[in-house]
């Protein structure tokens, strides 16, 4: 991995609105928690990604990535970035 954890939180979900990293990624991961529901999720404003509901695993987004913001509703994700 390049860099260190420079943000993590248990539990995201769309009332959070945009969520500043306040650095910039070298990859970001995500885990749905929602049995039922894929959730998407917004990075930068401008990129909408689908993460699958609960699979049993973080999954990895590489980029540098400064803000995100979970765009489904009634879903809660597992986030932490890498970076510097």
């Amino acid at each position: 991995m390049e860099g260190s954890v420079i943000y993590s939180d248990i539990s995201v979900d769309s009332t959070a609105g945009i969520v500043s990293i306040n650095n910039h990624t070298s990859r970001i991961y995500f885990w749905n928690q929602s049995n039922s529901t894929a959730a998407t999720v917004r990075l930068n404003d401008t990129y909408d990604i689908v993460i699958p509901k609960d699979a049993g695993f973080y999954h990895e987004i590489k980029g540098d990535y400064t803000k995100f913001q979970v765009v489904t509703a009634s879903v809660t994700l597992s986030v932490y970035a890498i970076g510097w």
